[in-house]
């Protein structure tokens, strides 16, 4: 890339998998962009999640607000930053900041070129059918004002153009993770002896699907033991009612999540929407096989029968079977086969290349 792009990063939440994406691909962009033109804002109450490497320009905005209120906050300091830093590239993250960022920039400040990545669109979770019109109404507008859409899996790229975005916006971006695991840290919990260790990672929230597995664990009673790491992020689920074979556990740093990958015995992804699925990747670079719901970019992740098992979503029961006839012998084999496919094919160093290619046409 002949003409070095200075790029702001924006978002209105990054906890969960935005987090990790930024925390893997901002090093690699430092290196060949270099750190002074690569800049970040964010929500002041997350500003711990992303951790960036020395001379990273990170802004934050305080989040004490609604989703609305918030996203507008992030688009005028964005607004701000671009003009008085000179940015050449502004990457936004997540809807509501795609909705406020592009268009007060294509109002008020068009010299950037905008980069917009839904990392999972509005769409496809539930929401009456006037939603999801005006979801497609508003992602097929905004699209007129955005250089490219980077969509993180083939489903994304599939829903853009049935929603009626153009083809020519579009550019796929699987989303992947350094090839290199953050080191171990910490202790591993105390898993009770002669039970299946079973794992969840996520939010707490009604797209992640605890509920089902809660209720798949409810039936399976002391057969396994699960550990469940995270916590509610936007308040949309109901009442959780954990079972005496569940222990749970806050949100992890990077070191502490691969101790715990490294003594589970199987992942458990019970989503009922996923535009990608980036935890099912990090297991995988550990060697954990993944059971996981067969929707979004999690089919595409998961290799049915080889790396993990997919399942239909919202399903405990078909949950409990699958996890009641593991085997220790099938779950190396999928352990190692999942390790493999992330190497071949879910580096971040693969992904940054593919970025800078799209950043590099845009310029």
């Amino acid at each position: 890339m002949n003409n070095l792009p200075r790029v702001l990063h924006c978002a209105e939440t990054i906890k969960g998998g935005i987090a990790t994406y930024l925390r893997e691909l901002i090093p690699l962009q430092c290196k060949t962009f270099g750190v002074s033109n690569v800049l970040v804002l964010i929500p002041e109450s997350q500003k711990i999640e992303l951790p960036v490497p020395a001379g990273v320009r990170v802004e934050t905005y305080a989040d004490t607000g609604g989703r609305t209120k918030n996203a507008l906050r992030l688009a005028f300091l964005a607004l701000s930053i671009a003009r008085q830093e000179h940015v050449s590239i502004v990457h936004v993250h997540s809807s509501f900041a795609g909705v406020s960022v592009r268009l007060l920039m294509s109002l008020g400040y068009r010299v950037p070129q905008v980069i917009y990545c839904a990392h999972g669109w509005a769409w496809d979770r539930p929401m009456s059918a006037l939603g999801k019109l005006v979801a497609r109404k508003v992602e097929r507008l905004l699209a007129v004002v955005t250089d490219r859409i980077v969509c993180i899996s083939d489903h994304e790229r599939r829903t853009a153009i049935a929603a009626g975005i153009s083809p020519s916006k579009l550019v796929v971006v699987r989303n992947a993770v350094s090839a290199h695991a953050p080191v171990a840290e910490g202790d591993a919990p105390i898993w009770p002896d002669a039970k299946l260790r079973v794992l969840f990672v996520g939010r707490l929230d009604r797209q992640k699907g605890v509920d089902v597995l809660l209720s798949a664990l409810a039936l399976l009673n002391d057969e396994v033991h699960a550990v469940v790491a995270g916590t509610s992020v936007l308040a949309d689920g109901k009442a959780l009612t954990m079972s005496a074979n569940v222990t749970h556990i806050g949100w992890l740093t990077p070191g502490q999540l691969e101790t715990l990958f490294a003594s589970a015995q199987v992942l458990v992804i019970p989503s009922r929407w996923e535009g990608f699925g980036l935890i099912a990747v990090e297991a995988m670079r550990a060697g954990l096989p993944v059971i996981a719901s067969r929707v979004g970019g999690l089919q595409e992740v998961v290799e049915h029968g080889v790396t993990g098992i997919l399942l239909p979503p919202e399903s405990p029961t078909a949950l409990a079977d699958v996890i009641r006839n593991l085997n220790n012998e099938t779950l190396q084999k999928m352990g190692e086969a999942g390790r493999n496919r992330v190497a071949q094919e879910f580096t971040m160093e693969r992904l940054h290349r593919q970025l800078c290619d799209v950043y590099g046409a845009v310029l």
